[in-house]
């Protein structure tokens, strides 16, 4: 088993792990993993649809009508840190315009943030790692085109005990018989070893496993030491994904590692970038893709 030096963990670990009690009385947990979903008729229902369940998964389009364009798929992943930062809607704003996919990380539905979403013709699936004050926080897929499935993951954090989640989704490409598989996830961050962290990416490699078309597998992956990063290419590898280049790479760095990633199989790149902002203390990675044609 590989293990990550305790001397290799960000400082602010011990304190936050001080914090355990107070977090604990503040923050809710619920039982199962809580999917909340808001459909193309603006309905929000709340669902437990977690992906290691064996087949539990919400299938949301009603026909594979609902397609992206294989030719041209814009997606942006950004850690939004909570909506705390001033000038995240202008940005957001900025980039719902501009996505056909948007994963945001550290989300939370407060703020005008489902607003912002849906009045720029985005429908959402949000993985809720927790409640705070009954208002959902965790990752969320925004997407111009609704899914044809989707389910959710949860890991908890060893230190914290306040979970990570993952939110995994399938969409049709106009003109394919291909799916687009696309997971967006926030990666444990504080443990003393690798252990949760592995079992997180095994969980979510395993909800890929039987999917034959193109990935996007993307997020905060919170890899901030060699090992972690490890961690990443070994479910790489089996996934068959390769991660983006940057001609300038912009991405916010942690103990001298970028953190936030975008892996991709089956899918041609023809642009990224990474974007610097005030609003958040991520700053969001961006790129387009197409489909890749299969040889004979």
């Amino acid at each position: 088993m590989i293990r990550a030096p305790i001397g290799s963990l960000p400082k602010a670990a011990v304190s936050l792990a001080a914090l355990i009690p107070l977090l604990s009385a503040c923050i809710a947990l619920t039982a199962l993993p809580r999917a909340v979903i808001i459909d193309a008729d603006r309905n929000v229902t709340v669902r437990s649809v977690p992906c290691s369940a064996g087949g539990a998964v919400l299938a949301l389009a009603a026909d594979s009508r609902q397609a992206l364009d294989p030719h041209a798929i814009r997606l942006l992943t950004w850690n939004i840190h909570k909506q705390g930062d001033p000038g995240w809607q202008r940005d957001l704003a900025r980039f719902v315009a501009g996505s056909d996919l948007l994963l945001l990380q550290e989300a939370t539905l407060s703020g005008g943030l489902s607003a912002l979403l849906e009045d720029g013709g985005l429908r959402w699936v949000m993985a809720s790692s927790f409640q705070y004050a009954n208002i959902d926080n965790g990752v969320l897929t925004a997407t111009r085109t609704m899914p044809l499935r989707t389910c959710t993951e949860r890991a908890v954090e060893p230190l914290l005990r306040i979970p990570k989640s993952a939110v995994v989704s399938w969409f049709a490409l106009a003109g394919s018989t291909e799916t687009l598989a696309v997971v967006n996830v926030h990666a444990i961050n504080f443990s003393l070893s690798l252990e949760a962290y592995q079992a997180q990416f095994a969980a979510l490699v395993a909800a890929l496993a039987s999917h034959e078309g193109p990935i996007v597998f993307a997020g905060d992956f919170n890899t901030w030491t060699d090992a972690r990063l490890a961690t990443v290419r070994d479910a790489a590898a089996t996934l068959k994904l390769a991660e983006i280049p940057f001609a300038e790479d912009r991405r916010s760095v942690f103990l001298g590692h970028q953190l936030d990633h975008i892996l991709v199989r089956g899918l041609d790149i023809v642009d990224t970038e990474a974007i610097p902002v005030e609003s958040s203390d991520h700053n969001p990675v961006r790129a387009t893709f197409r489909l890749r044609e299969r040889t004979r």
